[in-house]
């Protein structure tokens, strides 16, 4: 998939300390986004908390229905444990105005509720991913002095129970925004062990 190589990136980014601050100067260490999950963005209708019935309304032709229900079909096997990620397209007949610039649109489901999304727009070229940001955070409504940088061309806003990583490539024009529910690794995570535990419990040799 075209967003894998960013996926895996922003993945790897968003494990690094909460607590880490530009310089560690007082002052920085001090400001952080109070922002909660609740009052994360919403971006082409999507947002931090939508249910499957909801994705489904946003979405209801064909192809995004099938995409959905067999992600959430999925999300139901024991080695899922209730995870789902999938992506939306544009319908082929009736064209989405929501998908107007984007080069893909990736949702991540946890019991059937978004607990993620990633959004790559085919452009347009930023001169840096500052200049990116103050625009997310214009039209977003997020603190623009509480962005980090993060690796490379990508900066970071971490909040009260989410994050949003923000990504620019001069190279490719190929920018993106994810917005990630802070809790979901961790509950799949507990989820993953807890099996395991059992499995381990239930071993005779």
């Amino acid at each position: 998939m075209k967003y894998a190589a960013l996926l895996t990136l922003l993945t790897c980014v968003s494990l690094v300390s909460f607590g880490q601050t530009p310089g560690g100067s007082p002052s920085s260490a001090i400001s952080k986004c109070t922002l909660t999950r609740a009052q994360s963005p919403e971006i082409r209708g999507v947002r931090l908390g939508l249910t499957a019935e909801q994705l489904l309304a946003l979405f209801p032709d064909d192809a995004n229905r099938q995409r959905i229900n067999e992600a959430i079909k999925q999300s139901k096997r024991a080695d899922r444990y209730g995870f789902a990620r999938f992506d939306l397209q544009s319908g082929t007949e009736v064209r989405d105005p929501r998908f107007a610039g984007l080069s893909y649109l990736a949702i991540d489901m946890l019991d059937e509720r978004v607990t993620g999304f990633h959004i790559g727009y085919a452009g347009p070229e930023w001169n840096s991913v500052d200049q990116f940001v103050a625009k997310l955070s214009e039209a977003l409504r997020l603190p623009t002095a509480l962005w980090e940088p993060a690796q490379g061309t990508q900066q970071s806003l971490k909040c009260d129970g989410f994050v949003v990583d923000a990504y620019v490539s001069r190279e490719t024009a190929q920018n993106s925004v994810r917005v990630q529910d802070t809790s979901m690794s961790r509950v799949v995570s507990d989820r993953r062990e807890t099996a395991k535990e059992k499995e381990r419990q239930a071993f005779k040799p």
